[in-house]
C-alpha cells in the first residue's frame, strides 16, 4: 500500500510539473533567452575591459557566446573563465609558500661543471635551477617505460608519489596499483594522485583496495565537485612517479593499455619517456608536493616535508656516481602570470643554430609560438615537425592539419606518423644538443590551459643522442607533406581544419 501511494504521489508530481512547462513553455522560453542574452553582454563587456587574456582568445568566445546565447554563456562558465582570476584558499597560499621558501633555501650538491648556456637564460626566465649529477635515461615506448617502472616501484623502501592525468581500470594499471598496495602495507608511504576530469572513469571500487591498503589517494579538481565550474576546463596533464627521492619518471605515456599499444585504435602506439636518477629528482618532488599540498588544503599541509626530518627524507637527492647529466625541470600552469613552460620551450627553439624537429600529438600554436617557429624556419633552420597520421580526437586533429600550410610556406618540413598508429610523444631538439622531454603539447590547451611539466636536456648527453636516433626513425616512418598534396585538399577537409583553426583559442 505504501508503495503504490508513493506511485500515486510520484505520478501527480510529475504530472503537475508537465502541465506547468506545457503551459508556461513559452515564457520560459523568452525568460531564458533574455537572460542568455543579458549575461552574454556581461561577459563581453567583462571579456573586453578587465580579462587580460589575448585578443584572438577574446574574439573567439565573443563569438560564441553571440552565436550562442544560451549554450555559448554556458561553455564559457565551465571553460572560458580567466584562471588569472582564480582566488585560492589562505591554506593553498600559504602552505606552497612555505615550500617555496624551504626549497630554495636548500643547497645542492652540484659539481665544478660550467652551466650550459641556455639554462642560464632558462634560469632568469623561470627560477628553476638547472642541476648535475644525474644519470637520464630515454624510454622509448610502453615496451620500455612500463618495464623500468614496475622494476623500479619494487625497489621503493620508503615512498612512492605517483600522479598521472589518465590512469585506467586495466592490466598495466592493475599491476602497477597492486605494486602500490604490497609496499604500503609493507610500510612505504604511498601518495596517489590523478587528474579528476583525465581519470573521471577510474572507479572508487578500484582505489579502494589502495586505500584499505593505507595509500592516500586524491583526485586532482575532481569532476564530482560543486567548484567544477572554474576548474573544469583547467587540467593538471603533468604524469611523473618519485621513488624515494633517487628515481624519477616523467614524460608523455599515461597508465593504460593503449600505451602499451594494446588496444585496437592504433597498431603502434609511439611515446617518449624518462627515467632520472639523482639531484633532479628533487624538482619532480616540489612539483608533485605543490600539488599535493593544494588538495590537501589544510593548514600545516607542508610541515611534513619541511621540517628536518621531512627535508632529509623528501627533498635530499644524491648525485649519481658516474654520471653527470644536467637537467632542468620547468613546470607550470594556468594560474601562473607568465606562461613558463611555453616560453622556455620557444627560448630552446630561439637558441637554435641549425635544427628544430618536433614531435607533438597536438600542434595548434597559440599567436606567440606560431610567430617564433615560422620566423625560425624563415631564418633558415631546420625545422621538422611531426604530428600523427590518424588522430584521436577530431577537433585537435583537424586543427593541427590547419597549420600545415603555414608552416610549409614558411620553410618547415612537415611529417605525419603512420596512418594506423599514434604519435604521443612530446619532444623538442635542438641542434643535435639540447633538449626538452615531457608532459606539454605544441598547443594553447598545453601553453595557457593545462598544468604541465617538461625536462630540458644539455650538451648532448646520451639521452639526447637517443632522442636524436628516435627522431630519426621517426621520419622514416612518417609521411612528409608536399605543396601538391595541399592543392589537393578537399573543401571539405579544408572546411572541416578551418573550423577546427578558428576553435584552437579555446580548445
Amino acid at each position: 500500500m505504501q508503495k503504490l501511494i508513493q506511485f500515486i504521489v510520484i505520478l501527480v508530481l510529475f504530472s503537475l510539473v508537465g502541465f506547468f512547462l506545457y503551459t508556461w513553455s513559452g515564457v520560459i522560453l523568452t525568460v531564458i533567452t533574455i537572460a542568455g542574452e543579458i549575461t552574454a553582454v556581461v561577459i563581453a563587456v567583462r571579456l573586453l575591459l578587465w580579462d587580460q587574456r589575448n585578443t584572438t582568445s577574446k574574439i573567439a568566445w565573443l563569438a560564441v557566446v553571440f552565436v550562442l546565447p544560451v549554450f555559448g554563456v554556458i561553455l564559457y562558465l565551465f571553460f572560458g573563465r580567466n584562471p588569472q582570476n582564480r582566488i585560492f584558499t589562505a591554506n593553498q597560499v600559504k602552505e606552497k609558500e612555505k615550500l617555496i621558501e624551504a626549497i630554495h633555501n636548500l643547497p645542492i650538491q652540484q659539481s665544478e661543471k660550467e652551466l650550459p648556456e641556455l639554462s642560464k637564460s632558462l634560469y632568469a626566465l623561470t627560477d628553476i635551477r638547472p642541476i648535475n649529477g644525474n644519470k637520464v635515461t630515454i624510454l622509448t615506448n610502453g615496451s620500455e617505460t612500463f618495464p623500468s617502472i614496475l622494476a623500479a616501484l619494487r625497489t621503493a623502501t620508503d615512498h612512492i608519489h605517483i600522479q598521472y592525468y589518465i590512469y585506467r581500470q586495466d592490466e598495466i594499471s592493475t599491476e602497477i596499483r597492486d605494486i602500490l598496495i604490497e609496499k604500503a602495507k609493507a610500510g612505504v608511504t604511498v601518495r596517489f594522485m590523478y587528474d579528476g576530469m583525465g581519470s573521471a572513469n577510474l572507479k572508487d571500487e578500484f582505489l579502494e583496495p589502495l586505500k584499505q591498503a593505507g595509500a592516500t589517494v586524491y583526485a586532482y579538481d575532481p569532476v564530482r565537485s560543486i567548484w567544477i565550474a572554474r576548474t573544469a576546463n583547467l587540467r593538471n596533464h603533468r604524469k611523473m612517479i618519485i621513488i624515494d627521492s633517487k628515481i624519477g619518471f616523467t614524460g608523455g605515456l599515461n597508465v593504460g593499455e593503449e600505451y602499451r599499444s594494446n588496444t585496437p585504435d592504433f597498431e603502434v602506439w609511439r611515446d617518449t619517456h624518462m627515467k632520472i636518477e639523482g639531484t633532479g629528482v628533487l624538482e619532480l618532488q616540489e612539483s608533485f608536493l605543490f600539488d599535493w599540498v593544494y588538495m590537501e588544503n589544510r593548514a600545516g599541509a607542508s610541515d611534513e616535508f619541511i621540517s628536518k626530518a621531512g627535508i632529509a627524507r623528501y627533498l635530499s637527492a644524491q648525485p649519481v656516481d658516474g654520471s653527470d647529466d644536467w637537467v632542468q625541470i620547468v613546470y607550470g600552469g594556468p594560474y601562473d602570470k607568465e606562461k613558463w613552460v611555453r616560453d622556455s620551450m620557444l627560448d630552446l627553439m630561439d637558441s637554435a643554430k641549425k635544427s628544430v624537429w618536433i614531435a607533438s600529438p597536438y600542434f595548434v600554436p597559440d599567436e606567440e609560438s606560431l610567430a617564433v617557429i615560422r620566423r625560425v624556419s624563415m631564418s633558415g633552420i631546420d625545422v621538422r615537425v611531426i604530428i600523427p597520421g590518424k588522430g584521436d580526437r577530431g577537433v585537435s586533429y583537424h586543427g593541427s592539419n590547419a597549420y600545415i600550410q603555414t608552416m610549409i610556406d614558411a620553410g618547415a618540413k612537415m611529417y605525419s606518423y603512420r596512418d594506423d598508429s599514434f604519435i604521443h610523444a612530446k619532444v623538442m631538439l635542438v641542434d643535435g644538443e639540447r633538449a626538452a622531454v615531457g608532459t606539454a603539447n605544441f598547443d594553447i590547451r598545453s601553453f595557457r590551459l593545462n598544468h604541465e611539466l617538461m625536462v630540458f636536456l644539455y650538451n648532448r648527453s646520451d639521452a639526447v643522442v637517443q632522442l636524436e636516433r628516435d627522431f630519426n626513425a621517426d621520419f622514416l616512418e612518417s609521411h612528409l607533406f608536399t605543396e601538391s598534396e595541399m592543392k589537393a585538399k578537399s573543401r571539405t577537409k579544408r572546411m572541416k581544419e578551418t573550423l577546427a583553426s578558428l576553435l584552437s583559442p579555446i580548445l
